[in-house]
């Protein structure tokens, strides 16, 4: 198969589009791997019938394909491999389509670079670059560069009087009453927006044409200054973007080949002025920074061996080719925990459950999102920051600083808090004995019996209890508490936080948790989960065979994605049906193009629509989904009933049609290459529970306010149908769960622990009390 090529003629918007220097680099990325599986996409091209893959749910639900692979040689694997860069750990799953062998290794992360992390994965999953057919990878690179300003420096090119609209943002703010609320600074300084005569207007007329010596004079001043990006942003460009390229070209002719360039209109051809500007902002600053990574985890995975393809996911649950993530690097931002999301869907839908809320808890941050009838939800905008949105379609979670390294401190008032501050995985947690001397949620997991110190990790990472215990009792006696009541209030604050984040999901947004199960994910969910699911009442808690995993098990199975649109901007009354059929015929046929550009074969291609809607003069709309492009005025009444019912559902109200109508702002086209299917082992082996019982130590627990002796569980030695009664400790190599009392744990066919959180009569412990707290 021969190496994929950029399309010859990329679409505005197209993830493939705007590359360095608005030209296809040509890089030596290694040979492409073997393409995905896909089901085939039927249906009469004239009409639009599409015969949709509706996403991870017909993913779960329909027949596994059995495909042999070409030229593949007698006991030689052919892995799937994905990675999830983590601000702590680094994990990674590899998947034998042949023999089913699903292997699972998690390391810890190597900054600055990460790079090194991913090699040492791999070494130690024990993978040859030979066995690789196919590498996925996704990492939080691009959101922490935005977060900790370790950005390029970056210019802004924008019409003359609105060199303002990236530094006033919205008057919106995330408190109304927190007067010392400050924005952050933008990615652009005020000093390097320049701005140039031009102007478009509404409906794309040319008003003022383009003065290309106010473009040449700012590349001038750029080039003096230094400036190692630059993103352009005209007034209503997404209407006319003619002005916006060829201020690109002079660009480039000044800059020079180096230069990092892009527009908004081949970023976001969209309407919002400040929300286009910040993205393609976004976008310019991290150019350089995701070019140079790719660059060096590429030479690395070379230099180890591997010459395949590699792809990156994105924060809409797909994947990109690293060509196409050089061009739109800000569309990488998240795709780590959007991976979480996919694999906690998986699980769920494994376990019976097709509602389900998925909470993933690493080392740094704790990431939650809500999945209804098998579909995650999306949004078509997400902040990095307050006054940073970014309008990708994105999967709609929410992330708060809450992880196993969040460092637990007492504010001014001498109030307990836990984060947003983190460890991270250097120096880490007290008791990683790396210089750190503040005490972290896993050190308060440690000092209160529920990890295991002499297999953290498998054993791989040495900790000190020790450590951990000292951190908390100089906390302790700030507080004038026990050292057992500080390290239990730590995690009861951390669990407030995370509640509250699932209430904001759910209930906020119309959802009843008692219909959804929270599936637990990440090295620290499993100890959380429980407690968090009593307090919102959530049934069941779902813990997968493999939670430290999550997300790169879910970045395992996400398909190469690219998402293009176009602005429609009418009211449905005027709504000219012949022109929104165009409209989408001219980007399914890029989206094609796209495909046929990836090498991706026609009988794994598929194609979705949508469009986004909202009240005419509203500013956010919500995406509604299509099975084929409206052809007449009933069809076309069924949208705006969807909408109107998503609306009521969300907010809980509708606008009478004699008050707001409803408008179509953008349609949508998704090119979808779909993967294989991965086939996740089950087990009809039946065993003893006693015989992976390994012992037991007294833990904390609040039922009780004191440690209780309590049985530790080998998890690996659990057989499908075993039932554990809380309270009880289940260990494994990448986390520990936590059954307190009152709760109940069963484990099905596909290995995953399911616990009934409230299991009915008295949730008293059935261990033994062996005293109040250690050092009372």
């Amino acid at each position: 198969m021969a190496p994929s090529a950029s399309p010859p003629d990329e679409p505005r918007g197209a993830a493939s589009r705007a590359g360095r220097g608005g030209r296809a680099r040509e890089r030596r990325e290694g040979k492409p791997a073997r393409r995905f599986g896909m089901t085939p996409m039927t249906g009469q091209k004239g009409d639009h019938i599409l015969h949709r893959r509706r996403g991870p749910r017909s993913r779960i639900g329909r027949a596994r394909q059995s495909r042999k692979p070409i030229g593949r040689r007698t006991g030689v694997r052919r892995l799937k491999v994905a990675v999830d860069i983590g601000g702590t750990f680094t994990d990674l799953v590899a998947h034998d389509a042949q023999s089913g062998e699903l292997l699972t290794v998690k390391t810890p992360s190597t900054p600055p670079s990460f790079i090194d992390g991913v090699i040492n994965a791999l070494e130690k999953a024990g993978i040859t670059p030979d066995e690789v057919a196919i590498f996925k990878h996704g990492s939080t690179i691009a959101t922490n560069a935005i977060i900790e300003r370790r950005g390029a420096k970056t210019g802004l090119v924008t019409t003359k009087g609105f060199r303002d609209v990236l530094g006033a943002g919205r008057a919106n703010r995330p408190d109304l009453f927190n007067s010392n609320w400050d924005p952050s600074p933008p990615l652009v300084p005020r000093r390097h927006v320049l701005e140039v005569r031009e102007r478009v207007d509404y409906e794309g007329n040319v008003i003022e044409e383009l003065d290309e010596d106010d473009v040449r004079a700012a590349a001038r001043k750029f080039k003096r200054r230094e400036i190692e990006s630059v993103a352009v942003a005209y007034i209503n460009s997404f209407m006319r973007p003619e002005h916006e390229r060829r201020t690109k070209e002079i660009l480039l002719e000044e800059l020079g080949d180096g230069a990092f360039v892009c527009t908004s209109s081949d970023i976001l051809p969209e309407i919002r002025e400040f929300e286009r500007t910040s993205t393609v902002a976004a976008n310019a600053y991290l150019m350089p920074v995701i070019d140079s990574y790719i660059d060096k985890l590429g030479a690395a995975l070379r230099e180890w061996g591997y010459e395949g393809e590699l792809y990156v996911t994105h924060s809409g649950g797909g994947v990109v080719t690293a060509r196409a993530a050089r061009g739109v690097p800000a569309r990488i931002c998240h795709s780590g925990p959007a991976g979480g999301v996919i694999g906690g869907l998986l699980v769920g839908g494994l376990s019976g459950f097709d509602n389900v809320i998925t909470f993933d808890m690493g080392g740094t941050s704790a990431d939650l999102a809500l999945v209804h009838d098998r579909e995650p939800t999306l949004s078509p905008e997400w902040r990095v920051d307050w006054n940073i949105p970014i309008l990708f379609p994105a999967i709609d979670l929410v992330a708060i600083g809450a992880g196993g390294g969040t460092i637990a401190w007492v504010d001014a008032g001498g109030s307990l808090r836990a984060g947003p501050q983190s460890a991270g995985a250097d120096p880490g947690p007290a008791c990683f004995d790396k210089g750190n001397l503040d005490p972290t949620i896993t050190d308060a997991h440690l000092y209160l019996g529920r990890l295991n110190p002499e297999s953290y990790l498998g054993g791989d990472l040495e900790i000190r209890p020790e450590l951990a215990e000292a951190a908390i009792a100089r906390l302790a006696e700030k507080l004038d508490l026990s050292v057992a009541k500080t390290a239990s209030g730590v995690l009861r604050i951390a669990n407030a936080n995370m509640t509250s984040a699932t209430h904001l999901i759910s209930v906020e947004r119309g959802h009843d948790p008692r219909d959804f199960a929270l599936v637990a994910g990440g090295g620290a969910g499993p100890l959380h989960a429980v407690e968090i699911a009593r307090e919102l009442r959530i049934p069941q808690v779902v813990v997968p065979p493999t939670p430290g995993v999550t997300s790169a098990l879910g970045i395992l199975h996400v398909d190469l994605r690219h998402d293009l649109l176009a602005p429609v901007l009418q009211q449905i009354k005027h709504l000219d049906i012949e022109a929104l059929r165009r409209t989408f015929d001219r980007l399914t046929a890029e989206a094609t193009g796209i495909l046929a550009a990836e090498s991706i074969p026609d009988e794994r291609r598929s194609i979705e629509l949508s469009v986004d809607a909202r009240y005419y003069g509203q500013t956010p709309y919500m995406n509604l989904r299509l099975d084929r492009v409206p052809t007449n005025a009933a069809e076309v009444d069924s949208l705006v009933a969807d909408y109107r019912s998503r609306y009521e559902n969300e907010f809980g109200y509708q606008l009478p049609e004699d008050v707001a109508t409803v408008e179509i702002v953008n349609a949508r086209v998704a090119a979808i290459g779909v993967t294989d299917d991965v086939e996740l082992p089950t087990s009809e082996r039946s065993g003893d529970t006693e015989a992976a019982r390994k012992g037991a130590r007294a833990v904390y627990f609040d039922e009780t306010a004191e440690f209780t002796d309590t049985p530790i569980y080998d998890r690996s030695r659990l057989a499908a149908g075993a039932r554990i009664d809380g309270p009880a400790v289940i260990e494994q190599t990448d986390t520990t769960v936590l059954v307190p009392p009152g709760a109940r744990a069963s484990v099905d066919r596909y290995l995953n622990v399911v616990i009934e959180v409230s299991a009915g009569g008295d949730p008293a412990p059935a261990g033994v009390a062996v005293g109040a707290a250690k050092g009372e």
